[in-house]
């Protein structure tokens, strides 16, 4: 290190703690490092350090031999070459010393804080160890030093879709156990406790129904919350072993990400098949009030406007159509069946036709979305990255294991949620609309968890449309699920009890989601952006629909 970058070093530095996700963030200012891999910066976290310099300290100076790069983060320095004072100012985001070390070469200028500075240092020792154990960060690195000295500019990823891909890379690379996996062990825990309670009898359940309820209910959030996560997780490392695109990683994992939810459904159905059917048509509207609370978080231009994924206006805004049209007339035939005393119940066969009709709807609508794909129509802010580029573990134990334990905590989550509803429903006789309710929010936990990552990460695009995801996988995959699964038990049994009764509480659950539809349509597809105007507009529309939903007497 030259003198001058020594007594600089010596005049100030801040013991700053960050987390590697907080470094990776600041560091997505630098443009010298947006142009580097982002799935190789997990290797720059650990050589970086934070200094501050007061205005006047010496940085470098010009015939040295650099030793040490510097990123701006805050501040202005000045650039002299040769004593001459004309005077090149590098602001935050700069990166000065850089060439000395990728060349090898003295410095050429010197440099010198006009401002108080905050920077990020790296060092040639550890600035070599990156590049000897990255090939990829060495050839692009030897690209970055042919445009600097041709004087040509690179074109830089967005940061947010940098940051992205680089703090999905840190977390693929994580070997130890997380949050997520300790907290589903948890739940697991209090699951197996249960079951041996079950058998062994140690404590009376009917005397503690209520404490025994409630602990279904954390157990069974706990689990879930877990199973979606080994899901997500799982799909990523066989995406990544089989050389998926982010597109086809991303859709797989979203639809497996909902299997805890089809457990839970399933579970109801055994329960109470009308509770079964209100929490997944609850579940539609609550994903409604997710969506539009969400815009208001989401970063509006000058004028107001987020523009949306072309996905989700173009394939998005036409799956809306149906789906409003289909409960719109599903809705109205049920209330013409009960005014004129025609049927009581939508059973069998009538559940079936509806079920399998939104599914084949649902798998046209992937369809679509694999073509704009494929057409390069989808905004690249709005895809995840590639799986192989992360360094997931791929061996196939790994894989094994996070399906293994997403399939065990699907069922053991879904079994204490349908203990925890019986309670409600059979022993306390709750009310099955505000009961589903409840209920909903655990059948809609999945889609929150990825939404809230994916929002963490800056993956904005992904965030929202999965959000979306949320609502349509809910009306075109869960519910007829439930329908599916209620039919099929009837006509198998031959049990009147797996019907959907025909009543004006179900009447309004499925014609208040023609609203809920159309409005959501008018605001995709027709305006292509979201304000938070439109934002406020789609919440007030939801919460007076729920209101309705959960105050008219059963």
């Amino acid at each position: 290190m030259g003198r001058s970058e020594s007594v600089a070093s010596d005049l100030k530095k801040t013991d700053l703690r960050l987390s590697p996700d907080e470094i990776l963030r600041r560091l997505s200012g630098i443009e010298l490092l947006r142009a580097l891999p982002p799935e190789e910066m997990h290797r720059l976290v650990g050589g970086v350090h934070y200094e501050a310099f007061p205005a006047g300290t010496c940085l470098m100076r010009q015939g040295e031999t650099g030793r040490t790069m510097y990123f701006l983060e805050k501040g202005t320095a000045a650039v002299r070459r040769d004593g001459t004072p004309e005077v090149l100012r590098v602001e935050s985001g700069s990166v000065v010393g850089e060439m000395a070390l990728f060349t090898g070469a003295p410095r050429s200028a010197d440099v010198t804080a006009e401002t108080d500075l905050e920077v990020w240092r790296i060092d040639k020792e550890a600035f070599d160890r990156i590049i000897e154990a990255s090939p990829e960060l060495r050839k692009t690195l030897h690209e970055l030093v042919e445009h600097r000295l041709e004087g040509t500019r690179l074109t830089l990823p967005h940061p947010n879709v940098w940051v992205a891909t680089a703090l999905r890379s840190l977390e693929a690379q994580y070997r130890g156990l997380r949050t997520w996996q300790w907290l589903m062990g948890i739940g697991l825990a209090f699951w197996f406790l249960h079951l041996a309670n079950q058998f062994l009898g140690i404590v009376d359940e009917e005397r503690y129904h209520l404490p025994i309820a409630f602990g279904q209910f954390l157990t069974g959030l706990l689990i879930l919350q877990g199973a979606c996560e080994s899901y997500v997780t799982g799909v990523e490392r066989l995406g990544a072993r089989l050389r998926w695109d982010g597109f086809i990683s991303g859709t797989i994992g979203s639809l497996l990400s909902t299997l805890p939810e089809f457990v839970v459904i399933g579970f109801l159905v055994l329960v109470e098949p009308l509770a079964a059917f209100v929490t997944a048509v609850v579940t539609i509207f609550n994903n409604a009030l997710a969506f539009s609370v969400y815009s208001f978080f989401l970063p509006k231009d000058r004028t107001g406007c987020y523009a949306m994924p072309r996905s989700l206006t173009n394939a998005g805004g036409e799956i809306l159509i149906p789906g409003a049209a289909i409960t719109l007339i599903v809705g109205a035939v049920m209330l013409v069946m009960r005014v004129e005393h025609v049927r009581t119940h939508l059973v069998g066969v009538d559940l079936l036709v509806i079920a399998l009709v939104l599914m084949m709807i649902y798998a046209y609508y992937l369809v679509t979305l694999v073509r704009y794909y494929a057409e390069g129509q989808d905004n690249l802010e709005s895809l995840p990255p590639d799986p192989g580029r992360l360094g997931h573990d791929t061996s196939i134990r790994g894989i094994a294991i996070m399906f293994a334990l997403g399939t065990l905590g699907a069922y053991a989550g879904g079994e204490a949620i349908g203990g925890f509803a019986e309670t409600l429903l059979k022993d306390m006789h709750l009310p099955i609309i505000p009961t589903s309710a409840a209920l909903a929010f655990f059948a809609g936990i999945s889609e929150y968890i990825i939404v809230y990552k994916s929002h963490q990460r800056g993956e904005l695009g992904i965030a929202l449309s999965n959000v979306f995801g949320g609502l349509t996988q809910v009306m075109f995959l869960l519910l007829p699920f439930g329908l599916l699964v209620i039919g099929l038990s009837g006509l198998i049994t031959g049990q009147a009890h797996y019907a959907i009764p025909i009543n004006v509480a179900t009447c309004l659950l499925l014609l208040l989601l023609f609203p809920l539809f159309y409005t959501l349509h008018q605001h995709i597809e027709q305006e292509k952006n979201i304000t938070n105007l439109d934002a406020a507009a789609m919440t007030g529309v939801y919460v007076l629909l729920l209101y309705f939903l959960f105050t008219y007497p059963e």
